[in-house]
């Protein structure tokens, strides 16, 4: 434990803010006999449903309210959640489970394991994250319509206690993949009576994990209580989080200052005035950010015209004057801080896999693309986007940067977080503004996002190189065979530009003193206050 004031690590990366100065209008006192967290989700979760779900709002809640067999550490690290212990023999790996209860008095189960696996995969669920699921044998043909039959696919129930995954390929990090929302048990008489409505209403959400939601305003707030008969509570010490929805970064801030969240994010523009407070905590949040090409657009399919718009930004301008975070310009696609062969990955494979703010070279790509698609006149290109004051200023940013420097008159397209993934989703957009944050602790977290129709690949580009190079990453047990894959499979991103990435994402929180053993990580739940308290 140690006293923090400036911290910046990567991945694993955890920050334990110990103590702190005063100054809060909320007396320490009467935090630590309410015991109760405020923090900001910032927008609605798109959906809160664990084998839908796709978004950092909701990934940031799930783990208050729902167990997987594992989960993540204060450190980053996996242990155990609902499975107490697990054995590895080949590629057979078996969880045991130990005693525990959903939030309607009901055991947790290794058959609510299986069930929550099954409706993942089912084709008709449409998981967008159902890939992740292909590490057990057979998920992926099961997935795509190929089998039918679900006793063909790798997980099985033992008995009540005993889960047994059989995996398609080697996977010495899949531990950490049960902590993963999409691997949450699901009750299966308790989804079937909801139905369409299941995780839609507080009410219709069954909870493992240490808390339970008792309310639910959308676009407003959600109000966990602490769980009495979690199988860990006594580890517990909060009575409750309360998770509010403020897209506004001034106003967040004054809610801050006037007690009424203990956590809160700074905007570049806001960190000046608190960069000597000890309450201030830095630290990268492992998240990627760049613009994804809609690759069938009648001007974006061309490579040229997606490679010009990525190469004419000046990054160094955007981390510095629009960002002011610690964010870093960014020309890869994984960030700094993952694993590689000898120090790290991008260490071992260089982090500058194309040109930045080459304005000539940008001009030239563009006039041999619109010559090459036939398009002659004004270019015109929409720009989805959030509507916080940050996604603002960044989009107003490109769309100078490119009206000045290419002559693209850019539209620049807010909508609600739920509504950009839905469009996302139906690849309703020409460039949209997205990031990614890891979900473990390897590069391939990053890079098998873009395989042909992976849930999360929007841009509709396919490449059968990128793919089988993907495939021999997750197949292979040699780590320098698995890096060396994954850096060529990142070559071709850069060479082929489905995606123009920009930044590396640092975070600046301002921690109320109060609050003890509050843990950000780069992996998973960026927030974590599972052993949280209130003192004095």
């Amino acid at each position: 434990m140690k006293r923090l004031k400036w911290l910046l690590t990567l991945l694993t990366l955890v920050l334990f803010v110990a103590c702190g100065g005063g100054g809060a209008k909320e007396s320490a006192k009467t935090k630590a006999e309410k015991k109760v967290v405020k923090i900001n989700l910032g927008q609605e979760p798109g959906t809160m449903d664990p084998q839908l779900t796709t978004d950092q709002s909701a990934m940031q809640i799930l783990p208050f309210i729902m167990e997987g067999l594992t989960r993540l550490g204060a450190t980053g690290d996996v242990v155990p959640g609902v499975a107490e212990s697990w054995t590895v023999e080949g590629n057979k790996w078996t969880f045991k489970l130990r005693d525990t209860k959903w939030s309607n008095g009901k055991p947790v189960t290794a058959h609510d394991f299986v069930f929550g696996i099954r409706r993942a995969i089912e084709p008709e669920t449409a998981s967008e994250y159902a890939y992740m699921t292909y590490y057990i044998k057979n998920a992926q043909a099961y997935n795509e319509g190929k089998i039918k039959d679900f006793s063909k696919v790798g997980v099985k129930a033992l008995d009540d206690k005993t889960v047994v995954f059989e995996l398609e390929k080697p996977a010495a990090y899949f531990a950490s993949v049960t902590a993963f929302p999409t691997y949450y048990p699901l009750n299966e008489e308790f989804f079937k009576e909801k139905g369409e409505d299941y995780a839609l209403e507080k009410d219709n959400f069954l909870f493992n994990g240490p808390f339970k939601m008792v309310k639910w305003e959308h676009d407003s707030k959600i109000v966990l209580e602490k769980r009495a008969d979690y199988w860990n509570s006594s580890k517990i010490k909060l009575d409750g989080i309360t998770a509010l929805m403020v897209n506004d970064s001034n106003t967040a801030l004054n809610m801050y200052k006037n007690g009424e969240l203990d956590i809160v994010g700074l905007g570049g523009d806001q960190l000046p005035e608190f960069k000597d407070s000890p309450e201030l905590v830095s630290y990268s949040d492992g998240s990627v950010w760049y613009f994804e090409f809609n690759t069938k657009h009648k001007l974006l399919k061309n490579r040229k015209i997606r490679e010009a718009i990525t190469i004419a930004i000046d990054r160094k301008e955007l981390v510095e004057k629009i960002k002011k975070d610690g964010s870093k310009a960014a020309q890869g696609m994984v960030p700094y801080g993952f694993p590689g062969i000898d120090k790290g990955f991008r260490e071992d494979f260089g982090s500058e896999l194309y040109k930045d703010n080459d304005v000539e070279r940008a001009k030239q790509l563009l006039a041999e693309g619109l010559k090459e698609v036939g398009h002659t006149g004004p270019v015109e290109i929409s720009l989805l986007t959030g509507t916080s004051d940050t996604a603002t200023k960044e989009a107003q940013f490109y769309q100078e940067q490119l009206r000045t420097k290419l002559g693209i008159e850019v539209k620049i397209e807010q909508v609600t977080f739920q509504i950009r993934l839905q469009r996302m989703s139906s690849r309703d957009f020409e460039i949209v503004l997205a990031g990614w944050g890891p979900d473990y602790n390897d590069p391939m977290t990053y890079m098998d996002l873009w395989v042909t129709n992976g849930g999360n690949n929007h841009t509709g580009w396919s490449n059968a190189e990128y793919d089988a190079l993907i495939e021999k990453a997750q197949t292979s047990s040699d780590n320098k065979v698995r890096m060396e894959a994954m850096a060529a499979a990142e070559k071709i991103l850069a060479k082929e530009f489905p995606i123009g990435v920009t930044f590396y994402r640092n975070r600046n929180r301002l921690v109320k003193p109060y609050l003890k053993n509050v843990y950000f990580r780069a992996v998973g739940q960026e927030t974590d206050l599972y052993y949280a308290d209130i003192q004095k």
